[in-house]
């Protein structure tokens, strides 16, 4: 009786093996026929129009302002946006306030939610042209 359940447990085991086995090959044979290997150029329209600004000196539409050259190496990642804040939103800093939808509820007196300022307010560099446009 004892030899019959180990038997009874190894087989399924095997089917067990088996089974998985075969999803993840039928996975793979999946992915692999939906992998295309055409490749296509892709010519941006908005490099070709007339009279359009050079895209080396182009600024971004609605990008959010970069943080000034002054600004070097002040974020501290472990104090998050306690490193902005020490000047921004403090009247007598001449710091601009974060706008209302930095903050909970839109309450620039409450909680901030976006609390990782260089995240989108990066840092300025000595970068002249975007070099990636220029191609």
């Amino acid at each position: 009786m004892k030899e019959k359940g180990i038997l009874y447990i190894v087989a399924f085991v095997v089917v067990l093996g088996l089974a998985i086995g075969g999803t993840k090959l039928q996975w793979s044979m999946e992915s692999s026929a939906k992998v295309s290997t055409k490749t296509t150029n892709v010519q941006l329209v908005q490099l070709a129009e007339k009279g359009r600004p050079n895209a080396e000196t182009m600024g971004l539409i609605g990008a959010p302002p970069l943080q000034p050259a002054s600004h070097v190496d002040r974020w501290n990642p472990q104090a998050h946006q306690d490193s902005c804040l020490a000047c921004h939103g403090k009247p007598d800093t001449g710091a601009p306030t974060p706008p209302d939808n930095h903050f909970y509820n839109n309450d620039t007196k409450g909680k901030i939610f976006r609390d990782n300022c260089v995240q989108c307010h990066g840092q300025q560099n000595e970068t002249k042209t975007k070099t990636a446009f220029s191609k």
